[in-house]
């Protein structure tokens, strides 16, 4: 078997495609996101093991209540909400970690209300030394201008919808409100790791392609795929995850628009079987980081030569320059 690429079996990648239980467009669409990949980031993968401990500003409190969460995802969050957000930060800073995601619920606008405790944040983010990421949800100029004070890293859904954005969230912004969200953190300075939702029409792709296009207008520092989890005692609970290959074609797609941009799958997808072939599905596909990895991502990589780089305590959505990456 002769190696090359760095080091990646690149004999061993079409096999491993044509293994999949996919389409042969799909299949050529991987093959081809796979080698635009290896001229980028050569045979490196980043694996985070240890995301961000996430914080929520308002508690289990939202307005929104989105019809494939209703609040569900705050309730496994530290609270930060009524006077307790320096008290859980700290704590983390006395455990060890790097950083912290701040999130919490949504305000009737669409924003996670951060911006609103900007000279605490600040004065927490001096004493603690943290790295602060957030989710910002969608923001005005005057919103994205506070932020800038404290944030380092603004992680922002992207949904290129306005059917999904009034039928799955309930708010009556457009994706214009997203692009200019997008805009408004760029202009303040903020690095931003968008992140693209496959899926979140109750399992079904329909505006993730519009939102990569409106992305790419904003060269952010870190692309982010998340996978749609239909989640229990939510009105989405009985649809089903996205196939596979509409994943692949996300994934691909964003690739191919993102050439030399770190290309990550989050933390945030479908457990089980479905998350290990979605793993390896992810990995031929391009992406080159992956939030809390599968036993069958590592033995792909294995597999097909890829270098397994450990990064501990760190969130998926921050840049990293790996030794002998292009």
């Amino acid at each position: 078997m002769t190696a090359s690429d760095g080091g990646v079996y690149l004999d061993r990648v079409p096999e491993k495609i044509k293994g999949m239980d996919i389409s042969d467009a799909a299949k050529k669409e991987m093959l081809s996101s796979f080698k635009i990949r290896l001229d980028s980031f050569s045979n490196n993968i980043l694996f985070f093991n240890e995301p961000f401990t996430p914080v929520s500003v308002t508690g289990t409190d939202c307005e929104l209540n989105c019809k494939h969460c209703e609040k569900h995802y705050l309730e496994h969050m530290l609270d930060g909400s009524g006077g307790k957000l320096r008290a859980a930060v700290v704590n983390l800073a006395k455990r060890g970690r790097s950083g912290v995601l701040l999130s919490g619920g949504s305000k009737l606008d669409g924003s996670v209300p951060t911006y609103e405790l900007s000279d605490e944040i600040r004065q927490i983010k001096d004493d603690t030394h943290l790295k602060m990421s957030a989710h910002t949800g969608i923001i005005n100029q005057e919103q994205a201008l506070s932020l800038s004070t404290w944030l380092d890293m603004a992680l922002v859904d992207c949904i290129g919808s306005d059917a999904v954005i009034s039928g799955i969230l309930g708010l009556p912004n457009t994706v214009s409100d997203y692009e200019n969200t997008l805009r408004f953190l760029t202009d303040a300075g903020i690095p931003i790791a968008p992140h693209i939702i496959a899926g979140l029409n109750n399992g079904a792709l329909d505006c993730e392609f519009r939102a990569i296009e409106m992305v790419k207008k904003y060269d952010p520092d870190v692309v982010v795929i998340v996978v749609f989890i239909p989640t229990k005692n939510t009105a989405c609970a009985s649809a089903l995850p996205p196939a596979l290959e509409d994943v692949v074609s996300v994934i691909a797609k964003a690739r191919q628009e993102f050439p030399q941009t770190p290309l990550s799958l989050s933390c945030v997808r479908p457990g089980g079987r479905y998350r290990s072939r979605l793993d390896e599905c992810a990995i031929l596909s391009g992406i080159d980081r992956i939030a809390v990895p599968s036993r069958s991502a590592y033995q792909l990589c294995a597999e097909i030569g890829l270098d397994i780089h450990e990064v501990d305590n760190m969130c998926c959505s921050y840049p990293l320059q790996i030794k002998g990456q292009k």
